[in-house]
């Protein structure tokens, strides 16, 4: 943790009136990890001002509040993130639909298309498109998630997109974490 992480930790310690550090230091040294210097005093004045009443006693700080607000700044900076990948859900959908329709042409047995799929995931095949693989490092992770095989049933249509948007929020958040912890090693 940075030293202003770590003043912002000490002073969740020693404010909060329910914090219990047997319970909660893992959770709240988590937050403050993934939250950058610059966001903390905003953290510390949401749960001050508590705009959203989650306490019912005015004035405390608990660790209710903490996590709320912890919470809410991480998913903002998430989404935040999410923005160059914007269409990345859409593509990625685009891109399934190409996979599939080359494995059906491909692969007339299931014993083939698995053997297709293994080797897809395995990277011993590319799809390619302008000389380059149409997977990229973000589309492996995502698929990884989903399991290579379901990814590519082409019965499975029910919720997809949603899964891959929340896919890329997991790989985003790893991304800005590991961002994170890179710039803290450099300071």
């Amino acid at each position: 943790m940075t030293k202003s992480q770590q003043k912002f930790y000490n002073i969740i310690v020693n404010q909060c009136v329910d914090y219990e550090a047997i319970f909660h230091d893992d959770f709240t040294i988590k937050r403050i990890e993934q939250i950058s210097d610059n966001n903390l005093k905003y953290l510390l004045e949401d749960i001050n001002i508590d705009k959203d009443k989650i306490g019912k006693s005015k004035g405390y700080m608990t660790y209710v509040k903490f996590i709320h607000y912890a919470d809410k700044i991480i998913d903002k900076t998430i989404v935040n993130g999410m923005l160059p990948y914007k269409t990345k859900v859409e593509e990625l959908y685009k891109k399934r639909d190409i996979i599939l329709s080359v494995i059906e042409k491909q692969a007339p047995t299931i014993s083939k298309k698995n053997e297709l799929i293994q080797k897809l995931e395995n990277k011993l095949i590319m799809f390619k498109d302008d000389g380059k693989n149409i997977l990229d490092e973000i589309d492996y992770f995502i698929i990884a998630k989903f399991g290579f095989y379901n990814f590519f049933d082409e019965n499975k249509n029910y919720k997809i997109k949603e899964e891959i948007d929340k896919h890329l929020k997991e790989y985003t958040a790893h991304k800005l974490l590991d961002q994170n912890k890179s710039i803290k090693l450099l300071g």
